[in-house]
């Protein structure tokens, strides 16, 4: 009987510490979760964000230069008009539209090594996320043109969109000579689309237009600290 009760009592012990083990183990899983919800989440910066806040900025400064342009944000947009750039049916910048280009180029000039590498200085702050390309676009109406050497819209938007970007760097040389992505591939680029990307069904003055797209590296960062300041 007596042996009896020691194993009686050394299982119970062991029972015992196995179930103070297992309390304590659920107390620190407990601990650690509440701890997680009692953090916050780190915040993140979307590249929507990050290249908004550029052409906001862009934006201010052509302002400064009492240049007009339009920002198109969520689609990563400066709208150069074509009433502001060339007279109908041409594709050389008028003295108006060449000064716009021009302050355009210093405005370039000072943001974009914020966000791409260059020698030149970053006259803002750099950006956490970088951009990939920066394209000159020609867009037209869909109304027919040709003119006496058979170029049609496909022709004057390629044009137009060239002599955009052959004013941007004869204006500041860097853009085409020193900025380039983080494959090292040059920054500045040019496409053409005619009609084929209208933003105005029922007017065609509206698609008649240069846009400067800015397109992203597609990666979300961790907010630094001052892209809360």
């Amino acid at each position: 009987p007596e042996e009896s009760s020691d194993h009686f009592f050394t299982s119970f012990t062991d029972l015992l510490v196995g179930v103070i083990f297992l309390f304590i183990l659920l107390l620190m899983v407990f601990a650690l979760n509440l701890k997680k919800k009692d953090e916050k989440p780190e915040p993140t910066v979307t590249t929507e964000e990050v290249r908004a806040e550029l052409l906001e900025e862009m934006g201010r400064r052509m302002q400064s230069r009492e240049a007009s342009v339009q920002l198109d944000l969520a689609n990563g947009i400066i709208r150069l008009p074509e009433g502001l750039l060339f007279d109908s049916g041409q594709w050389q910048l008028s003295p108006q539209g060449e000064q716009v280009v021009q302050q355009l180029a210093e405005v370039l000039e000072e943001l974009l090594p914020c966000a791409a590498r260059s020698a030149e200085p970053c006259q803002w702050k750099p950006q956490p996320i970088a951009l990939d390309s920066v394209l000159v676009e020609g867009h037209t109406d869909h109304r027919p043109f040709a003119d006496a050497h058979g170029n049609g819209n496909w022709e004057l938007s390629a044009f137009r969109a060239i002599t955009v970007y052959k004013t941007l760097v004869a204006a500041k040389p860097a853009l085409e000579q020193g900025m380039v992505n983080t494959g090292n591939q040059p920054l500045l680029g040019v496409s053409a689309y005619a009609d084929r990307r209208p933003v105005d069904t029922k007017h065609l003055d509206p698609n008649r237009r240069i846009d400067i797209r800015f397109n992203m590296h597609a990666t979300d960062v961790k907010a630094p600290e001052s892209a809360h300041e």
